[in-house]
């Protein structure tokens, strides 16, 4: 029999769960209003207008030399000029952290976390497995809808532990070469991480999640 104490663990724990999927959910619209602020074309038209003001900088220039730069004009111009914000840089930058934490959120749940006793069960491998079973039976009504959430549970999983949690070598697929050397830039990390299945997934999974830890701390 499930002690007093052992349901207050289950519900903190799964109140973690939902606080984490709540704030998923907050990253997703920021996301969209990222999205709607690119296709408005103001973030490319400032930084065309800072490339026109960086031309037209250089050719001021007692040294100027058409098609040739150093790196440090380019950092005593954007000290003196304001490119505005957010320029497209900006927003591309923004989509790309964002997707990272998107996906360390989600996987919160499904990760390892220590035991909190008499307030938060730890988040071992049964417990989820346990759990997360039961949940996901109330969100899908079909086995192809699970298979389709474990590929793409296991597609975040791949991201966070092997590039943005941790920096598994091969997964970089660094190539030393003179002069120069390459690898993956960790924003690759959620490339192949459909985010419009995450929009679809996590409001219901959240709300079932919260009828769950009611229902076990009863």
């Amino acid at each position: 029999m499930t002690s007093q104490s052992e349901k207050l663990e289950m519900r903190g724990r799964l109140w973690l769960w939902s606080s984490a999927l709540d704030e998923c959910e907050l990253i997703l619209m920021i996301l969209r209003r990222n999205a709607a602020e690119i296709d408005s074309g103001r973030p490319s038209e400032k930084d065309q207008r800072f490339s026109a003001a960086f031309q037209e900088y250089l050719k001021s220039k007692p040294n100027y030399v058409p098609g040739k730069l150093s790196p440090s004009d380019l950092v005593e111009f954007s000290e003196l000029y304001y490119r505005g914000y957010p320029a497209l840089t900006d927003c591309n930058l923004m989509q790309n952290y964002l997707r990272m934490l998107a996906v360390v959120l989600f996987c919160q749940m499904l990760n390892m976390g220590k035991h909190d006793p008499g307030r938060a069960s730890g988040n071992t491998k049964n417990f989820v497995t346990t759990n997360i079973e039961q949940i996901l039976n109330t969100v899908f009504s079909s086995n192809s809808e699970l298979e389709e959430f474990y590929r793409f549970r296991d597609a975040c999983l791949t991201a966070r532990n092997e590039m943005i949690g941790h920096a598994d070598g091969a997964a970089f697929q660094i190539d030393h070469g003179t002069p120069v050397s390459k690898m993956k830039m960790i924003s690759a990390s959620v490339e192949g991480i459909d985010f419009s299945y995450m929009e679809r997934v996590v409001k219901p999974l959240n709300r079932a999640v919260l009828e769950y830890a009611e229902h076990v701390s009863a």
